[in-house]
């Protein structure tokens, strides 16, 4: 990556020339999967009035009716980086809602070939969440394992959505990786340090903390937007969904349908994708590890609002799993509540008496937010959840050298060649989503946003109940304002809208994203949606457990247009935690399917 310059290139006017150079090799040294580090016009829109009531038409005119992008003739300059990778930069207009702005964004695309050409279905896009992650990233690492879970039927399109790595611009905050690293050890990477219980001498602390916090926000968003400049103000959602129907039409043509599979943030995606769509241009589309919409576009200080409805059952479920385990898990010799009792005291005596580190590379301190940061991160995944148990039976002796290690913020000894991450590239997506104040005057204070924390601390937990503090400050992101690129519409959806329903796919306790938000989404979208739950399902998304009927349910959604007939569908996992998942049987797709499971991983 340092044959780029550190800051974004200009904004392109030259139609379809892409600003970058074509990425060749493999995927770049940032490759991550990360939760915490993501219309046209159409000449059919009397149509649209004719053949569906007035109220679905309206639902989708205004939405529809902006920006007007031409593909016609349009030549993707794709070039081979890899074995069956080919890798493009598409060119897309800044605004779609001002078709006289000239300036473009490219848009990095990275695509693995379907291998099963005689039978290739299409093209499906992906989206790994965030907001911030990278689509190019994830089609070079995981690309060839979805593929083959779709029995190379498909070519796999990862793009990264804008302000996002390859992206230009992008949302390049920092000279180098070194500042970036060097920042985000100093803020500690946004998260407070806190005990379970908040009383009120730990409230005026918290509000010290979060004032810290909003000093340092303030000061990182006025530093991106001297750097990124109005393009900021682009980065929306809303204008990703027409980013991908444009790719679509130019890579795939006019008339094929855009699927879709997404994960996480990517869920908001497709939740947009198919309410800013005609229901003529969507295909296949799979959302898994649901994040509600309606939360999502609200006052960014209420984001966590029902995020953490199972983070707590996901950490019982740790302990119970790991007594039962026996030997298989560090902690096993006590009982489930002993484990969880300890680690709250362990929270609060770090809170209390933070602890000197001095067996790492560098002096360091254990407090109470290195291993509540620990926990979260954990949670994601039974696989992490042996690693976790070693470090609490240290800690619970009083060794916290591993504690700190692993959550710490590490200085990359060469991050002064390299680029920054765009690391922050989420806060900017996230704050045009998010619904503006009408004035400054109405911002949330320090104080307000204390009560917050504390009530979703109160509400969810104690431990991990304000892990999303860091989206609290989108009033101080001053580089989206005003917003350009954000979506207004409605969710709901009538029933029989779309020819072909989604799959709203979810584990039983989400950390994040708990079964509760894909309820609500079927809901919301009636007859057009199918509910896959993965019965003793822990983990972010369902790719977090082996289940081989949620993968067949998959495979014959994605070969054979095939959906489920029940409206709610209970998919039994076949990984347990602590223990070594049996082999995948003789199945191919099984086979793929469990190695998706086992690569993947968020960071």
């Amino acid at each position: 990556m340092g044959h780029h310059e550190g800051r974004s290139a200009p904004l392109d006017t030259k139609g379809s020339t892409g600003v970058l150079p074509v990425y060749s090799g493999h995927a770049p040294s940032n490759a991550r999967l990360s939760w915490s580090k993501g219309s046209l016009k159409f000449i059919a829109a009397l149509t649209l009035l004719f053949l569906f009531p007035r109220q679905f038409a309206s639902t989708y005119s205004r939405w529809n009716r902006f920006g007007s992008v031409s593909t016609t003739g349009f030549a993707v300059d794709w070039k081979s980086c890899g074995d069956n990778f080919e890798c493009a930069n598409i060119s897309l207009p800044l605004d779609y809602h001002n078709e006289s702005d000239p300036r473009r964004v490219s848009i990095a695309v990275t695509k693995y070939l379907a291998t099963n050409t005689s039978h290739r279905e299409g093209a499906v896009f992906i989206n790994p969440g965030g907001p911030g992650g990278s689509g190019t990233n994830m089609a070079f690492t995981r690309g060839p394992t979805m593929s083959d879970v779709l029995q190379g039927r498909y070519d796999i399109i990862g793009f990264d959505p804008r302000g996002i790595n390859l992206t230009r611009p992008y949302v390049s905050c920092f000279e180098s990786k070194l500042d970036e690293d060097v920042f985000a050890s100093a803020v500690h990477t946004f998260h407070l340090n806190l005990p379970v219980n908040v009383t009120e001498s730990v409230r005026a602390d918290l509000e010290g903390q979060v004032a810290e916090a909003a000093a340092a926000m303030e000061a990182l968003s006025k530093h991106c937007a001297e750097r990124v400049g109005d393009a900021m103000a682009y980065m929306g959602t809303e204008f990703v969904v027409r980013d991908i129907d444009a790719m679509s039409r130019i890579i795939e043509g006019e008339d094929k349908r855009v699927n879709y599979w997404g994960f996480s943030y990517g869920t908001i995606l497709g939740q947009y994708l198919i309410k800013i769509l005609p229901p003529s241009r969507l295909g296949k589309i799979m959302i898994d590890g649901v994040v509600n919409p309606e939360v999502w576009v609200g006052y960014s200080p209420r984001s966590f609002e029902g995020y953490f409805n199972d983070i707590d059952n996901v950490l019982y479920s740790f302990a119970e799993s790991c007594v039962s385990s026996g030997s298989a898990c560090a902690l096993s010799a006590m009982s489930p509540s002993e484990i969880v009792s300890k680690l709250d005291e362990t929270i609060e005596s770090l809170y209390y008496n933070p602890q000197p580190i001095t067996d790492l590379p560098a002096p360091a301190v254990a407090t109470a937010r290195n291993i509540r940061q620990l926990v979260f991160s954990a949670m994601y995944r039974i696989k992490d959840w042996p690693d976790l148990a070693v470090h609490l039976d240290n800690a619970f002796k009083g060794n916290y050298s591993g504690v700190v290690n692993a959550s710490m913020v590490h200085i990359d000894p060469e991050g002064a060649s390299k680029l920054d991450y765009s690391s922050y590239s989420g806060n900017t997506i996230r704050c045009t989503d998010a619904k503006p104040y009408p004035s400054s005057k109405d911002f949330p204070s320090n104080s307000d946003i204390a009560e917050y924390v504390v009530e979703s601390m109160k509400t969810y937990s104690g431990r991990m109940g304000d892990m999303f503090f860091p989206w609290s400050f989108c009033h101080l992101w001053e580089g989206i304002y005003p917003r350009r690129s954000r979506y207004e519409g409605t969710f709901e959806m009538e029933d029989g809208t779309l020819d072909t329903p989604i799959l709203v796919l979810s584990n039983t306790y989400d950390p994040v994203t708990p079964l509760s938000n894909a309820i609500l989404a079927k809901e919301r979208l009636g007859d057009n949606a199918r509910l896959i739950q993965q019965v003793d399902g822990w983990g972010h998304c369902t790719i977090a457990q082996k289940s081989y009927c949620t993968g067949e349910i998959i495979s014959r959604y994605m070969l054979d247009g095939e959906v489920p007939k029940e409206n709610h569908t209970l998919c039994n996992v076949v990984e347990k935690p602590f223990v070594p998942a049996e082999e995948a049987p003789g199945d191919d797709g099984e086979k793929a399917w469990a190695r998706l499971v086992d690569e993947w991983q968020f960071e």
